[in-house]
C-alpha cells in the first residue's frame, strides 16, 4: 500500500468511529406510523390508542381504523392519550434510526404492519 492510501484509510476509519460515537448522543423520536390502528369516537371526533382508558370511550360510538384514514376524516388526537404518551414512540440513537432504514430491527412500539406491540 502506498503512503497516501494508508493515510486515507486511517482518516476514513477515524471519521467513521467519531461519527458512530457522536451518533450515540443524537436521538431521533419514533413517530406513529400512518398504518397504525387507532380507535375513533364519532361523537367527539377524536382518535385514541388501542390501549385507551375506558373513560375515553364510555357512552360513545367507537370504531377502529388506520391513523391515515382517521386524520383524513378530520379526527384529532385525544388529549388524554397524548398526555399519557401513548402516541410517542421510543427515542432511537441516530445510528439506530439510520440502520432501521436499511431493515435492521429495533425495539419499537409498532411493527411494520402498524400493529401495536404493547
Amino acid at each position: 500500500m502506498r503512503k497516501t492510501s494508508k493515510i486515507a484509510t486511517v482518516v476514513l476509519v477515524s471519521l467513521i468511529l467519531v461519527g458512530f460515537f457522536l451518533s450515540i448522543y443524537i436521538t431521533v423520536d419514533e413517530k406513529i406510523p400512518d398504518n397504525a390502528v387507532v380507535v375513533v369516537t364519532l361523537e367527539d371526533k377524536l382518535y385514541h390508542s388501542i390501549h385507551f382508558d375506558y373513560i375515553c370511550v364510555a357512552g360513545k360510538t367507537a370504531e377502529t381504523m388506520v391513523l391515515a384514514e382517521a386524520k383524513q376524516k378530520g379526527f384529532k388526537q385525544d388529549p388524554r392519550c397524548q398526555d399519557v404518551g401513548y402516541f410517542r414512540g421510543n427515542a432511537l440513537f441516530l445510528y439506530q434510526a439510520i440502520l432501521s432504514k436499511f431493515g435492521v430491527q429495533y425495539n419499537s412500539r409498532w411493527d411494520k404492519s402498524g400493529d401495536w406491540l404493547w
